[in-house]
């Protein structure tokens, strides 16, 4: 069964969390993702949730310490744990993680450090070490890669097969794998055939569209032929709508209402 959740980090700009939470709801979307948790107040949002009937489905576990840097293992670690605890706070069971953190120039950058092969290994060795922690609390990691565009030029992560290769070799139940179709279509495109080849660790998608990270139907992917063939081939995770809106927020969700009707 397919479930919807929003991310309501770059909507309604400058309204506070427990704000928005509040007003996605109203607007009918009642499980919300976002970014940071640590500077938050955990409470309130847990309060808010349960007042709107909101689920948090997922936030961000990275911060200042990056899964292709082996230096830093055990304040990633320690770091790991501590979100662990939050998700368990929020009755949330999911947690994203970036292959690098990012920093207010852009990601992360690790080239003149470690070779492409050896930010791999450490990404491996990083997720099999927090991998029992996880499991040991129902919480499951999602690895994202992403695009390495502009000031993210040194993201270690960037294509679907790369990254599904390394939840593989990782080989915990409770690692999987995060597709963002924004930076797919970004560094490879061939959307369907990367989500469908690798369903099986792939339980969670990102949604917006390309070139610009709007609504669907505001650039270049064909999202009734993508949802409606991911609906025919099986799809059963959660559909997440990440992304910037071209115009006020509000306006913008007929266009996620008629992406979720392709689904059902």
């Amino acid at each position: 069964m397919i479930d919807f959740a929003i991310n309501i980090e770059p909507l309604y700009p400058g309204m506070d969390i427990c704000e928005k939470i509040k007003k996605v709801s109203e607007n009918g979307f009642h499980a919300v993702e976002f970014w940071s948790w640590d500077d938050r107040d955990l409470n309130q949002i847990k309060k808010i949730c349960r007042e709107n009937q909101t689920k948090v489905r997922a936030f961000s576990a990275t911060k200042s310490w990056s899964l292709c840097d082996r230096e830093q293992k055990e304040k990633y670690v320690d770091w790991i744990r501590r979100s662990v605890d939050a998700a368990k706070q929020l009755d949330c069971d999911t947690l994203i993680l970036f292959p690098n953190h990012f920093t207010p120039d852009g990601c992360s950058d690790f080239r003149d450090r470690y070779s492409r092969e050896a930010m791999t290994a450490n990404i491996m060795h990083n997720l099999e070490t927090i991998a029992p922690i996880l499991e040991e609390n129902g919480v499951t990691g999602l690895l994202e890669p992403l695009c390495n565009t502009g000031n993210d030029a040194g993201m270690s992560v960037t294509d679907t097969a790369a990254g599904a290769d390394i939840v593989r070799a990782v080989n915990s139940s409770h690692i999987k794998l995060l597709c963002d179709v924004f930076h797919m279509q970004i560094m490879h495109g061939n959307l369907l055939t990367n989500i469908v080849e690798n369903m099986d660790i792939v339980p969670y998608l990102h949604l917006a569209d390309a070139p610009d990270r709007h609504e669907p139907g505001t650039g270049e992917i064909n999202f009734e032929f993508l949802c409606t063939a991911l609906k025919e081939k099986g799809f059963a995770g959660t559909v997440c709508f990440e992304y910037f809106p071209k115009g006020e927020t509000e306006d913008g969700f007929d266009a996620l209402k008629k992406v979720c009707s392709l689904f059902q």
